[in-house]
């Protein structure tokens, strides 16, 4: 993390992934910082800006939740059988 912080341009990624906004599939664009992440979608002015440890906890609740998922799916196929 410390090259991030130490950076003096701006560390901009342009994803791969479009999202529909007004009617147009627009890019998603992401602006990383020190300590937070701004998302927006390419040719917008809005950003959503949120901190580093609020990505990893949401991204750790995905994966709760998808392995419960998962564990939910096997019992009911181990019911069925």
């Amino acid at each position: 993390m410390t090259a991030l912080a130490k950076r003096k341009s701006r560390l901009t990624f342009e994803t791969s992934d479009s999202v529909r906004y007004r009617g147009k599939l627009r890019e998603v664009v992401i602006e990383a910082s020190e300590y937070t992440a701004a998302v927006r979608l390419k040719g917008t002015r809005q950003r959503f800006e949120i901190s580093w440890a609020g990505i990893y906890d949401r991204a750790a609740k995905i994966a709760v939740e998808k392995a419960r998922a998962d564990r939910k799916a096997q019992r009911k196929a181990k019911a069925a059988a």
